[in-house]
Order: structure tokens, then C-alpha cells, then sequence
């Protein structure tokens, strides 16, 4: 095998490194709980091998030193000569902490004037305290490796008549001549440097006279697949040749074959040797997170991946220019056959481009799990410093959050968690006294919302003092005592938030200095996100982030600042209000409005973007777009609100620059561009928490209306709604296949993208006159009982949000539909809309046959 640079797996092996790291943390935080736990253990060894065996392909002795020196350590604990404790713990996590520099020292090219003698005195030292042992054993291939049953397949031996020759020249001389076949694991990385030092190894005891297969493919990581064949001549021992072979970490199987001259032609014309492995039986429970298959993975150019963001942002806008002139075309050829066939064109190439989007994005995607992988040791560490108890769960690993985010809000959750253990969970002794268990929880959740990722960092310790706050504040000189006389405790809560500000009894180098809260609301407002505090002394505190789940296409409201078009964040939209001028309240010289019993000032952006305000002169009512950013709420009123749409944020270019707030720009379904405004900027200026004069702020805030979004269409001459989380898709009518024996009012199956669903027409159900289909019908498709059913309806009308409060009971009228379906009435003034009880619609009995008639059909 030819030589070949070593420095072109670099990369993977810096990942590689990064991967066995996190295992080593993960499990010695296990191991630190259960000291005897041998897969514990054993995880523990194989990670540290596997450091070892790649930092000494890599050519980093002085890795390859302390991670042998950290695997001898686990060798003493497996072979029970030594006892885990604290002390032992504390040890192995410092070493850990050494490799880490060492792999930032191979980064930055300085790792040679690192010494790392100071912590192998310290690893030898916990060795020697076990008393003597022998030499190091390396674990064996039983022990190391779980048990397989596929079999391993080789790459075929032939020899040519070069290498016939070398062969036959060895028997005359008296030598061996060998076939080794290797196999490496699938799951391992970095196979082309391994079978690099495999070839090393063998050629300490011999001569290779070929490999098999060639050295192109091996040195291609995409093409080698992990088995190879070496022939050797050598004087060595059967055991001796398999032995140095097994030195290499990641080695799946060895197996040896002896080239005779009775079986040298086998080898010359061909031999493709297959073995299935029979090893000595190892009794191991798997860990059920280890049973998963092991999923073919491509690594590809971040700048390729933004480039591929970029055009599918393209297609976005098209598409979103498409339904524009789409809709033009049909209000005016109504009656068009073509026209309604560019429109069902229009919608598949929509739910296309939706669907490539949402890939896209997914690939922009990672699992929060490999940010909060980093917590549990800092926890671990920061209990210990300050003396508690801490029980630290994680839930929500799995959520997915855009990689670019992902760096950003660690510093936020570092610090909250911080505080969390400095603050907020109280010693043992203190927590005995009031009634609590001696070991305080901490909880660090992540979970999706909507467009949104929530993180929540809950402890269940002494909560958040409001007149602590108050105290602190006004000595600081934040705050006046006025000012703080008319602050709730919400308010209150919120002033941890400014620098300075803190209720730590003393400075720890854990926190106490009133910094770290302004870091995090800082962080929290430059990724556009929401922060909120909910705390109750003596229970506990949550802080909840709420953010974006991408910075590349978001979701915005459009709305009309005098004769011009602007995009506003969804992710920063509270809600929207419409007040009476009578509403609208001045105090020192800010114009206030009060929105759910809380002062909010108006912003009027008319003058600020260079618009006419005329026709808000006139207007009797106004609308009010509440935006927020991290903890402050800001009232921004508008000419008129245009809907909301994905948009894909533009840069104005290096001519342009920032303008004040604007933060880019989008194209339009007609073509125009829309600014996009900047609602941090806004809302840093005028945010609301830095008003605390507020005489008509109530103390005793009411809770926020509860609100329920709602999808509504047409059935004749009313109109209905159904809870938006219920509607899975709206799609135009597409052929329906009638079939026997269907249940009551069931028309037939579509196939929705390759799954058959069935279709309601609940005009039969609902008494309702049936009427021909038009180019305005729709099918909705909804989810009952984890089954997929298609509602026929005569034309959708819009998605909206209605406050539980005007909804009313149904009462006998001369609704057109039977009331026991009907589970309540919006009254929105203007309009009435009847909200139906899915649930009543169908029975469990008819949806079980719906259920069987789909799997019939599926079949077929």
C-alpha cells in the first residue's frame, strides 16, 4: 500500500475526537452513579482505545501518551483493582479537559508546547494506588466487541505471476507465507488510516507482497468498505501475526490462512474467501439506543448547503409570485378549463416547493442534543463547587434547531443554568428545613412550537423575590421608589434582566454580579426571541425562551404603513388589537393604549419611514401589531393588515448598509419589494419595561384571553370552523374513486401523494342540500383518531384566531345543521361562525370501518 497524507483526514479525525470526548463525559457521569456497572465500563474503555488508537494513526503521541495512560486507568476499574470515587472522577474529567486542549493545540498548530506530564503524574499516581498490577492487557475482541452474525465478506485474492514467483522463491528460502484477512468495523471511522497501520504493524514482522484491494480503493473512503486481504512472507508465529493486527483499534475480526504449495494455484486463478464469525459467546445487555442501524451519512460543503438554501429561497418567491398572477388569471377567466388547470398545477407545484423547502431546511437542521450533551458535566461540576445537591434532567434532545442557532443560544442557557444552581436551589441543610428533598431538580426541556423552538430552564428552589428585586434596584439606582410602588411582580421579575441588578447574597465566581442576566437577554434579542419568567418564591423558577427556528425564511405579517408595504417577523408578533381613538391615552408625552389591563406604548414608525399618516387621521379605530423582543412588549400601529406569508430575507446590499429599522428586504407575489422591518430596534427604543409610571396599569392582571386558531369555509349559505391543529392539508378536488359497500355519506378515496384517504361529503350527514363541485372546492384533510378523512366543502375561507370569549353555546335557531354536531358559535360582530365537533361527526364504529376500507384499498 502507497503512502499517502496523513493530514487529509484531519477533519475526521478532529470529529472523531469531538464524538469519543462526548461518550467519555457522558458515561463517566454514569459511571460516577454506578461505580460497578461493567457496559458502563466497558463504553468508557472502548472510547479511550479508540482516542488512542486514532491519535497514534494521526501521529500526536503526546494524545496517543495520556489516552493510553487514561485506558490503563479503566483497565484497573474493570478488572476491579480499583474503586471509583469522587476523587478518581474528578481525575478522569481533568484528563478529559487536557485532550480537549490538546485538540484545540492540533488546531492551532501549538500542541508541542503543551506538557502534559503534569496531569500523567496525577493518573499515575490513582494507578499506583491500586497497588501493583501486571502489565497492561489489552482488552480482548470478546470483550470489546458485541457479537455478530453477518458474515464478513473479503475482496477476491489473485496473484499475479510476479507475486507467483516472490511466493515460490519464499518456499525455497524457508519462509512463511501468510494471508491475513482483515475486517474493520462498520462503525468506525477514519478505515483508510486504520488499514495504514495495519500495514505498519505488519511490516514489523515481515515482508507484504500484496493487498488486496488496491491501494486506490483503500485510500478512497467513500469506495473502501472496511475488509481487506494482506499476503505476507514472515517468519512469525501464526499468534504473533494476529496479535499485532489486533493492536489496532476497531478491528472487527482477524483471520489467517497459510499459502502452501498445495493450495498456491487456488490463490493464482482466484480465491474469494468468505467467513462467518464464531467467536466464544459474550452475554451483554445492549443499551437500547445502540440497537438503531447505523445510518450511511455524507458529509457536504456548508457554502454548498447555503447555496441550495439560497435557490430554494428563490423558488419560494417565485412561487409566491405564482399564485399572485394565478389568482388574477382566475377572477378573470372564472370559467376556464385551462385556468383551473394551471391552478391545480399551481398547487402541486406549491406543495412541492413547500415540501423541498422543509428538506432543505432539515438539512440546516441538528439535534439541540449535542449542545445540551455539554450541561451535564458543567452541572455536575457547579454542585459540587458550591456544595448541593443537583438532580439534572434533560428532556426534548431530539428537537432540531437550525445549526447557526445553535452556537448562539448556549451562552443564554449556560448562564441561566448557572443561576438556577447558585440562586435559585438552596443547600441541602436549608431545603431539609423547608420540606424539600436534600437534592434540588433542574430541568432544561426543548420542544417545538409552531414555527418556534420553546427552552425552558425550571428549578424547584427558592424562586425569584420581587421585593428583593425592588431593594436591589432602587439602591442601584435603576428605579425610583415611585416607580417601583406601581411595578407588579411580573415587572419586578423582569428587572434581573438590566445590568447590574442582582439578589445574590454574596459574589461567587459562579455568578452574583448582576452581569450574566443582561448577557442573556441580550443573546435572546439579537436571534429575535422571546424571553419570559415565571417564579414563585419558595417553588422554583421557569424561564422560557421562545426563537426562530431558522434565520434564512420566515414567516411574516404584511401590513400597510400609509401607501407602502412592510413585513413584520412573525416570531415577534404577541398579537394583534384594534383600539378607539378614545382608548389611546398620552402620558409624558408617549402615547399609551392599554391592552389585557397593561400600559403598552404606541409607536407610530409614519414619520420614521418617510410615509404619509392621512388616513389614520380619520380612522375611528386603529390597529395595533403588540411585537416583543426577549422581555419587553411594544404596540406598532398600522394602516391596515395585509396577512401573513413565508418571506426570504433579503440584504440591502453594501451601498444601502443598515438603515435604522430595517432589516432587509423581500420580493412579492407582484413583483414589488417590501421592507422587512426591524422590530428589535423598535422595541429597544420604546419597550415598554423601561415605562414603569404607568397609573393605569393593574396590579392584578387578568390571565390572557385564551385563543383558538381556527380554519373556515362555506356549506351553502354558512359558514363553519374546525381547530387549525386538526387540519393536516387543503387541497383542490382531485378525481374521486367511488367504491361498495362504503359507510354513511362516504363519496369514495383520492390519493393524497401515494397514500389512498377517504372522502366525506357531510352535506348528507349534515341534511344539506347537495350542489354541483365548483372551482372554489375544497377537500380538508383532517385527523381523527390517528386516521386521515377528506371533508368536502364548498370554498375555504381563511385561517383565523378568535378569543374564547365570543364563543357561545348553541341554541335552537334555524342553523341549517342538526345542533348536537355544532359545538359552539364565534359571534365576530360582522359575521357568525359555527365551530363543528369532529369528534360527533363520526363515531368510533364508523371510523374503524373507514379504517378497515382504507387498508382494504391500500392492499390493492
Amino acid at each position: 500500500m502507497s503512502e499517502f497524507d496523513i493530514s487529509a483526514y484531519l477533519g475526521v479525525f478532529l470529529d472523531e475526537v469531538d464524538e469519543q470526548l462526548q461518550i467519555l463525559e457522558e458515561e463517566v457521569l454514569h459511571l460516577e452513579q454506578d461505580g460497578e456497572n461493567l457496559q458502563t465500563i466497558q463504553r468508557i474503555f472502548r472510547a479511550a482505545h479508540t482516542l488512542k488508537g486514532s491519535s497514534a494513526a494521526m501521529g500526536f503521541d503526546k494524545m496517543k501518551e495520556l489516552t493510553h495512560k487514561v485506558e490503563n486507568l479503566f483497565d484497573l476499574i474493570r478488572n476491579q483493582q480499583l474503586q471509583v470515587n469522587t476523587d478518581i472522577i474528578n481525575v478522569i474529567f481533568e484528563s478529559i479537559d487536557f485532550i480537549k486542549a490538546l485538540k484545540e493545540a492540533i488546531l492551532n498548530g501549538t500542541i508541542e508546547a503543551i506538557d502534559i506530564s503534569p496531569v500523567v503524574n496525577k493518573l499515575e499516581k490513582v494507578k499506583d494506588s491500586a497497588g501493583t498490577m501486571e502489565d497492561f492487557r489489552p482488552a480482548s475482541k470478546e470483550e470489546e466487541h458485541l457479537p455478530h452474525i453477518d458474515d464478513v465478506f473479503y475482496p477476491e485474492v489473485i496473484l499475479d505471476v510476479y507475486q507467483k514467483d516472490i511466493v515460490e522463491k519464499a518456499f525455497e528460502t524457508g519462509f512463511q507465507v501468510m494471508a491475513i484477512y482483515v475486517s474493520i468495523r462498520q462503525d468506525a471511522m477514519l478505515k483508510s488510516v486504520r488499514a495504514f497501520l495495519i500495514q505498519n504493524n505488519l511490516k514489523e514482522i515481515g515482508e507484504i507482497i500484496a493487498a488486496f484491494p488496491p491501494p486506490e480503493i483503500i485510500e478512497d473512503d467513500a469506495k473502501f468498505k472496511g475488509s481487506l486481504v494482506y499476503l505476507i512472507i514472515t517468519n512469525a508465529t501464526e499468534h504473533e501475526a494476529i496479535q499485532i493486527v489486533n493492536n489496532i483499534s476497531d478491528i472487527y475480526s482477524v483471520n489467517l490462512t497459510k499459502i502452501t504449495k498445495a493450495n498456491l494455484a487456488k490463490f493464482v486463478e482466484g480465491n474469494k474467501m468468505e467467513f462467518s464469525e464464531t467467536k466464544q459467546e459474550v452475554v451483554i445487555t445492549s443499551n437500547p439506543k445502540n440497537d438503531a442501524k447505523i445510518k450511511q451519512t455524507v458529509r457536504v460543503d456548508v457554502e454548498r448547503l447555503e447555496h441550495l438554501m439560497n435557490l430554494v429561497g428563490e423558488l419560494v418567491i417565485d412561487q409566491t409570485r405564482l399564485a399572485d398572477v394565478r389568482s388574477r388569471l382566475e377572477d378573470r377567466y372564472s370559467n376556464d378549463v385551462d385556468i383551473e388547470l394551471f391552478s391545480e398545477v399551481g398547487n402541486h407545484l406549491g406543495q412541492v416547493i413547500s415540501e423541498l423547502q422543509e428538506g432543505m431546511m432539515k438539512t440546516r437542521m441538528l439535534p439541540i442534543e449535542q449542545l445540551f450533551n455539554r450541561f451535564p458535566r458543567m452541572v455536575r461540576d457547579l454542585g459540587q463547587k458550591a456544595n448541593k445537591e443537583i438532580d439534572f434532567v434533560i428532556e426534548g434532545k431530539e428537537t432540531e434547531l437550525d445549526r447557526n442557532l445553535i452556537e448562539e443560544i448556549g451562552d443564554p442557557i449556560i448562564h441561566l443554568l448557572r443561576n438556577a444552581i447558585d440562586h435559585g436551589i438552596e443547600d441541602p441543610n436549608e431545603r431539609e428545613t423547608t420540606g424539600k428533598s436534600r437534592k434540588g431538580q433542574v430541568l432544561l426541556k426543548a420542544s417545538h412550537e409552531e414555527n418556534h423552538i420553546v427552552i425552558t430552564i425550571s428549578d424547584d428552589g427558592r424562586g425569584i423575590d420581587p421585593e428583593k428585586i425592588k431593594t436591589s434596584a432602587i439602591k442601584k439606582g435603576q428605579i425610583t421608589k415611585e416607580e417601583a410602588n406601581n411595578m407588579s411582580d411580573k415587572d419586578l421579575s423582569f428587572l434581573i434582566f438590566r445590568s447590574g441588578v442582582s439578589t445574590a447574597r454574596k459574589v461567587t465566581d459562579i455568578s452574583g454580579r448582576g452581569v450574566g442576566m443582561d448577557i442573556v437577554k441580550s443573546h435572546i434579542e439579537k436571534l429575535n426571541g422571546l424571553v419570559d419568567i415565571d417564579s414563585t418564591v419558595g417553588k422554583g423558577t421557569t424561564f422560557t425562551i421562545k426563537l426562530p427556528l431558522t434565520l434564512a425564511i420566515i414567516r411574516s405579517l404584511l401590513v400597510k404603513i400609509g401607501d407602502k408595504e412592510f413585513a413584520i417577523p412573525l416570531v415577534n408578533v404577541q398579537e394583534i388589537v384594534r383600539l378607539n381613538q378614545h382608548e389611546v391615552k398620552t402620558i409624558k408625552n408617549q402615547e399609551v393604549g392599554v391592552v389585557r389591563d397593561r400600559v403598552l406604548p404606541l409607536v407610530r414608525m409614519h414619520k420614521r419611514l418617510g410615509v404619509s399618516e392621512i388616513k389614520l387621521a380619520g380612522t375611528k379605530r386603529i390597529f395595533v401589531i403588540v411585537i416583543g423582543l426577549a422581555e419587553k412588549r411594544v404596540g406598532l400601529v398600522v394602516d391596515k393588515t395585509l396577512g401573513n406569508q413565508e418571506i426570504v430575507i433579503k440584504p440591502l446590499g453594501k451601498y444601502i448598509g443598515t438603515p435604522k429599522y430595517i432589516a432587509g428586504a423581500t420580493i412579492m407575489g407582484d413583483g414589488k419589494v417590501a421592507i422587512i422591518l426591524d422590530t428589535g430596534a423598535i422595541v429597544r427604543e420604546e419597550g415598554t419595561k423601561d415605562m414603569i409610571n404607568e397609573e393605569l396599569n393593574l396590579k392584578n392582571a387578568k390571565r390572557h384571553e385564551e385563543i383558538i386558531e381556527l380554519a373556515t369555509f362555506k356549506l351553502g349559505m354558512e359558514e363553519y370552523g374546525i381547530e387549525i391543529d386538526r387540519v393536516k392539508d387543503i387541497i383542490t378536488v382531485p378525481p374521486i374513486t367511488r367504491i361498495m359497500n362504503a359507510p354513511h355519506s362516504v363519496l369514495g378515496m383520492i390519493n393524497l401523494r401515494g397514500k389512498l384517504i377517504p372522502v366525506m361529503d357531510v352535506r348528507e350527514r349534515f341534511g344539506i342540500n347537495k350542489t354541483d363541485l365548483t372551482r372554489k372546492s375544497r377537500i380538508i384533510v383532517i385527523e381523527l383518531a390517528q386516521e386521515f378523512i377528506g371533508i368536502l366543502v364548498d370554498k375555504v375561507t381563511q385561517v383565523l384566531k378568535v378569543s374564547r370569549d365570543t364563543i357561545e353555546a348553541p341554541i335552537d335557531s334555524n342553523n341549517q345543521i342538526d345542533g348536537k354536531y355544532i359545538r359552539g358559535i364565534s359571534n365576530l360582530k360582522d359575521r357568525l361562525i359555527i365551530l363543528l365537533d369532529l369528534d360527533l361527526i363520526l363515531d368510533m364504529g364508523e371510523l374503524k370501518a373507514i379504517s378497515k376500507l382504507t387498508e382494504e384499498n391500500n392492499r390493492i
